[in-house]
């Protein structure tokens, strides 16, 4: 994380974590420009970190609307350091491109080996809403030095108890996909960072399977060998 990046954070454990971890780390500078202000970013601001010197709405961090704390919303309470705008502004992928070194962090349930991401339904059901999250990972992609981070654990225990794997060969028919596969660009788990902007299906499918359980590795592997040169990865 870049000092001078210009972050914005999603819902969900994983962002926060960043949030706070960022607000008691040593790098600083930061501009903000999220579709959603949490309480790790009022800590940005607390520990002194954003200065928003993005080229655009400087001065201020920038957002839709804010969910978090009481103390959050004590906070906001008149605050000039944070302003409100419009959703067709805020989730413009071309103004998030257009901040200075932009890095977006979001939370996933589920990837398949070419890369599609699944964030708002389980098995079909709606679980949340989609939100921002396309457009916070299609506005970085407009730009060179600009990234997206999507988060996940690598694997989840079934009702049943078993440990199965969020990172799949394929996904069931019925799938909702949030965010298509050419837009991803950093998946991170547990195991590491998969980095899969630029990448062919067969690449972007071992890079997947690198930070998958460990058990669960050869079957994704086998599926992006499949998936290569425009093939289906589906038994």
């Amino acid at each position: 994380m870049p000092d001078g990046a210009t972050l914005q954070t999603g819902i969900g454990a994983v962002p926060s974590m960043v949030a706070a971890l960022l607000a008691a780390g040593t790098g600083g500078g930061y501009g903000i420009h999220s579709e959603m202000f949490t309480t790790g970013l009022m800590r940005l601001h607390q520990a002194g970190k954003v200065t928003n010197r993005k080229g655009q709405y400087d001065g201020v961090s920038v957002c839709t609307f804010a969910a978090g704390t009481r103390e959050l919303y004590d906070w906001l309470d008149g605050n000039d350091e944070v302003i409100f705008l419009p959703v067709d502004l805020v989730n413009s992928p071309e103004t998030i491109g257009r901040n200075p070194s932009m890095v977006t962090i979001n939370a996933a349930l589920a990837v398949d080996v070419h890369g599609q991401v699944v964030a708002d339904t389980i098995a079909g059901s709606q679980f949340s809403g989609i939100g921002g999250h396309e457009d916070f990972v299609a506005g970085p992609a407009l730009a060179l030095d600009d990234r997206s981070i999507l988060c996940l654990p690598s694997t989840y225990t079934d009702k049943a108890g078993q440990v199965r794997s969020r990172i799949v060969p394929w996904f069931e028919a019925g799938t909702v996909i949030t965010t298509p596969r050419h837009l991803v660009d950093l998946v991170v788990t547990e195991h590491g960072v998969a980095e899969l902007a630029g990448r062919t299906v067969h690449q972007r499918g071992e890079a997947l399977a690198a930070v998958a359980a460990p058990e669960f590795r050869e079957e994704l592997l086998a599926a992006a060998a499949r998936a290569s040169g425009g093939r289906s990865p589906v038994v």
